[in-house]
């Protein structure tokens, strides 16, 4: 970390340089000390590792400790890349693209052969085209995949825990070009901006961004689901109006005790009656009147706010 920090120039204390200088030359040359002595120099160091980790973030010192031993000890092919995932799949990209010029050199493989899809073609036409698709879809795969790799690699936070994770984004890449060429609707983009797009441009942009295929496919699902099952947000207003209606009943059934009451206190101050009945009358009109208030904001139909638009925008 601190050769990373000089080679950087990022603004690092010299006392720290000159403190992880001497634990160092102190490590190499002395002999083991007592126990204090050690504990105070893996405290210090301990330390010092904490400044350098502060000093280089957003790097990580994982991303930094494998990017050193890329610099001190060439690779022979360190030409394709600074860690084995960024040449694995600078391999894979180079592999995708020599598969695309070789399969596109077969007189099967044309723009009307293409556009036959599955159901149209056979036999040997019908492989080659198919292997130029998904060689086209790995291709845009393998392009993302690298974009993406070499920007952890630059900012010095790659972590290879997640050297897995690409594999597996390659392959949905590759599944996500298939998908979008031949497994959906001809006409689908007939209407649409990508209409001059032709199934290799397609394929190459499903195996770039999977992830856009399946927000797509996902859409598809939903509009069959909301076919099937109905509009939902006429169900939403349904049940806000059974409970309008429920809390109106509510609210009218309270006035007419609360008038009831009314009319009870007033014959009773009619009739000349003791105060002690006067107040227990009075105690019970307040509690009648208390309910009655504890259900009136529910009662009340307040016009849709901006949450409830949004609620009912997501709902449809």
């Amino acid at each position: 970390m601190a050769r990373f920090a000089l080679r950087h120039g990022l603004p690092i204390a010299p006392d720290a340089i000159a403190e992880l200088a001497r634990l160092i030359a102190h490590a190499d040359t002395a002999e083991p000390g007592p126990i204090d002595d050690e504990r105070d120099a893996r405290r210090t160091l301990a330390a010092i590792h904490g400044k350098l980790a502060a000093v280089i973030a957003p790097a990580t010192p994982h991303a930094v400790l494998l990017l050193d031993g890329h610099y001190r000890g060439r690779h022979r092919l360190a030409w394709l890349g600074p860690v084995p995932l960024i040449r694995w799949l600078s391999v894979a990209a180079i592999t995708f693209l020599v598969a695309v010029i070789a399969t596109g050199l077969s007189p099967d493989v044309s723009a009307k052969n293409i556009e036959q899809g599955f159901l149209d073609s056979s036999g040997a036409s019908l492989l080659w085209n198919t292997l130029f698709l998904i060689f086209c879809a790995g291709l845009g795969a393998s392009f993302a995949a690298l974009f993406q790799a070499h920007r952890y690699i630059a900012n010095a936070t790659y972590d290879p825990r997640y050297d897995a994770s690409y594999g597996a984004r390659l392959i949905l890449g590759v599944i996500a070009g298939l998908i979008l060429v031949e497994m959906l609707p001809r006409d689908l983009f007939a209407s649409g901006g990508m209409r001059s797009f032709g199934k290799p441009a397609l394929a190459m942009l499903g195996g770039f961004s999977a992830t856009a295929v399946h927000r797509l496919l996902q859409r598809l699902v939903d509009t069959l689901d909301a076919l099937v099952k109905g509009d939902p947000a006429s169900g939403i207003q349904a049940m806000r109006d059974a409970e309008r209606a429920q809390t109106a009943h509510a609210r009218t059934q309270m006035q007419s005790e609360i008038a009831a009451s009314l009319v009870e206190l007033q014959q009773a101050l009619d009739d000349t009656s003791s105060t002690e009945d006067v107040k227990r009358r009075l105690a019970a009109l307040t509690r009648t009147m208390l309910g009655a208030d504890a259900i009136r904001p529910a009662s009340t139909a307040a016009p849709p706010s901006s949450s409830s638009s949004s609620f009912d925008a997501g709902a449809r």
